[in-house]
């Protein structure tokens, strides 16, 4: 009888350690995404986050797509619920609101863009590891300022 009141306290403690464990390992928070510096109030910003290097390079691939309007050249996106670990953030101004960044004949953007950590780049989209963040609060606000 020993035996089994041991196996059973044991078998309760696991439990308790594998459901306290989980309830560590999987917080989640809201992540509120600022953009300025727009133009205008015309058309939307489109912003796409990911959580992975792969995802980056195609924003099809995103965890998230947002799409919000534009008030006193200024868009708010808040994401809720959103796991902790590690993202980027990419965005537009689509002004015309044709779904997609206009370029000009050359492949330079013609709308308005923008990265997580307003990183930049000289020629392309800037490296992921000038982008990426780490999300690990309640709560956290990450702006963007487009070009």
């Amino acid at each position: 009888m020993k035996k089994i009141s041991i196996l059973c306290l044991t078998f309760l403690l696991l439990i308790t350690a594998g459901f306290l464990l989980a309830k560590e390992t999987s917080k989640t928070g809201t992540l509120t995404i600022i953009v300025n510096g727009f133009e205008n109030n015309n058309g939307k910003a489109m912003i796409a986050l990911c959580n992975s290097k792969e995802c980056y390079k195609d924003t099809n691939k995103a965890i998230r797509r947002e799409m919000t309007g534009i008030t006193n050249q200024q868009s708010k996106c808040v994401i809720k619920n959103l796991p902790y670990g590690t993202y980027s953030i990419s965005l537009y101004h689509d002004e015309n609101e044709n779904n997609e960044l206009d370029k000009n004949a050359l492949g330079i953007p013609k709308e308005d863009y923008g990265f997580s950590n307003n990183a930049r780049s000289t020629f392309g989209p800037p490296d992921y590891e000038d982008v990426v963040f780490e999300f690990n609060k309640a709560e956290m606000i990450v702006t963007i300022t487009v070009k």
